[in-house]
């Protein structure tokens, strides 16, 4: 696969424009608005393994994300609201369709594993999956109802597969999802505008960073 760096500072508000276009073409109807009280942060794989050029795995536009982000980050904390933070992590058992598929090999203690120091933060809450989705084989569900979360602001990496599947189960689960198209990224803007799409008309809002921080 040809990657591409499709999303610069430069880029960054046409881009968000006709993406944030593209998503209302999908649903116009609202059925839920952002509400800080009852929202969490939730950053997907946000790992030196995929920020760093020199490995295989390196999202070129992720990045760009990063400054997305981060005003997240400060936002949510200033306001004493929950953020978490997951790292992949591969299980490495020869029969499970994850191993099979991608054969790679993130493993916990190495700096590839670690969430970039640009984003992470001590007071938040990290958690370490080996499925696409956050919510598979995890305690996020538990976390998340014991902290009477209702609404989950997903951002991170990559948006046609962790981010994406999260998103999916979440809406499965009555979370409202509000995923932000500026703030996840992937290997090409094709994959990326193809989960905004699906996500719109099907799972949660698709909103940008500055939307929710302003809203």
């Amino acid at each position: 696969m040809q990657k591409e760096l499709y999303l610069t500072k430069d880029n960054h508000d046409e881009k968000v424009s006709q993406w944030i276009a593209e998503c209302r073409k999908m649903k116009k109807y609202i059925a839920f608005n952002f509400d800080l009280s009852k929202s969490v942060l939730l950053v997907l794989d946000m790992q030196n393994f995929f920020l760093d050029e020199s490995n295989h795995a390196f999202v070129p536009s992720a990045k760009t994300i990063i400054d997305s982000i981060s005003k997240l980050v400060d936002f949510f904390q200033k306001n004493n609201r929950l953020i978490i933070f997951t790292k992949h992590l591969d299980s490495q058992k020869p029969k499970e369709m994850m191993t099979r598929w991608w054969r790679d090999s993130i493993e916990e203690g190495t700096a590839d594993a670690e969430v970039t120091s640009s984003l992470y933060t001590e007071d938040s809450i990290t958690i370490t999956k080996d499925r696409y989705s956050a919510f598979e084989r995890t305690d996020l569900e538990k976390i998340l109802r014991d902290y009477n979360i209702e609404q989950i602001i997903l951002t991170g990496i990559m948006s046609h597969l962790c981010c994406e599947t999260t998103a999916r189960d979440a809406f499965m689960k009555d979370f409202e999802v509000i995923y932000l198209v500026d703030a996840t990224a992937t290997y090409t803007e094709e994959l990326h505008l193809g989960t905004i799409r699906a996500i719109s008309h099907g799972f949660g809002r698709c909103q940008s960073t500055e939307e929710i921080i302003n809203e």
